[in-house]
């Protein structure tokens, strides 16, 4: 399954090798959909037909974390009824459908953000800090008496208000006087960190399982490593992005062997998913 990119339609065997895996999973369902299912149906909608479609999507993603959150007892208040199998958490948060669903809702912000017009750019807009902030503070919510739990954190807030910020800071690169958090993740340091994030998504897990997994810690280490070994181990996971990033990601060779690959599938599957003859 794993090297099918199957996993994740197999909840019970998906987490073969790490979590990450049931994301490249999902995201290679999500990338066959593209090109025929999805990109052409965005592409032909109007700015408030694509902000309608964002909206609709997000209130699917909410009943979906709604609905896992009542089936599986799943609350932020104390209770003392009994959790039900993790395996329900997996398929909300891994299955290949609903990641469908949240990256199509990238694809509309980043459609909305396209038809913008000369006027659009020219009109002040938000502060980008201002949805950075409300979209973190949101997760405070998980400190209230109300019933929030993280999925409908994530979907009915986190998500849309993140996104918000993504479009902001986008337009407000385009500004004459870009504002300071813009020019702070725009600035070397941010995006050379950036470069490493999908390597260290990658990575994280295998390493952390050497030191934290019991069963493996103990026959190399003779214990899981404490608490304290945490700021050991991101250095060493990000030591190991930066090798992977340089000579694995940014490889001229790896790049044409990838580039081969796209340019066969490409050609055997063109127009594999269209209603009409080739």
């Amino acid at each position: 399954l794993n090297f099918t990119m199957l996993q994740a339609w197999f909840p019970k065997e998906a987490e073969i090798w790490n979590q990450p895996t049931w994301f490249l999973s999902a995201l290679t369902f999500a990338n066959l959909t593209m090109p025929t299912a999805v990109l052409p149906g965005v592409a032909s909608m109007s700015r408030k037909g694509v902000e309608k479609l964002f909206a609709g999507l997000t209130a699917i993603s909410l009943l979906q974390k709604v609905s896992y959150s009542e089936t599986a007892r799943f609350h932020s208040n104390s209770l003392d009824q009994p959790k039900m199998h993790p395996l329900l958490w997996n398929l909300t948060r891994f299955h290949p459908f609903w990641a469908l669903i949240e990256m199509v809702m990238g694809i509309a912000a980043c459609r909305e953000v396209m038809l913008d017009t000369p006027e659009d750019r020219s009109r002040p807009h938000v502060n980008p800090m201002v949805y950075f902030a409300a979209a973190y503070s949101s997760l405070l919510l998980r400190l209230t008496r109300f019933d929030f739990n993280d999925a409908i954190i994530r979907g009915v807030l986190f998500v849309p208000l993140w996104t918000k910020f993504l479009t902001s800071i986008h337009r407000d690169c385009l500004a004459a006087n870009p504002r300071p958090i813009t020019k702070f993740f725009g600035g070397k340091t941010m995006s050379s960190l950036g470069s490493l994030a999908f390597p260290m998504f990658i990575l994280h897990g295998p390493i952390g399982q050497v030191f934290y997994k019991k069963v493996i810690a103990r026959k190399l280490w003779g214990k899981a490593m404490p608490n304290s070994f945490f700021p050991i181990y991101l250095a060493i996971c990000l030591l190991a992005s930066h090798f992977t990033n340089e000579y694995f990601v940014k490889n001229k060779k790896v790049a044409q062997m990838s580039g081969k690959v796209a340019a066969f599938l490409g050609s055997i599957t063109q127009g594999m998913l269209k209603d009409t003859s080739a």
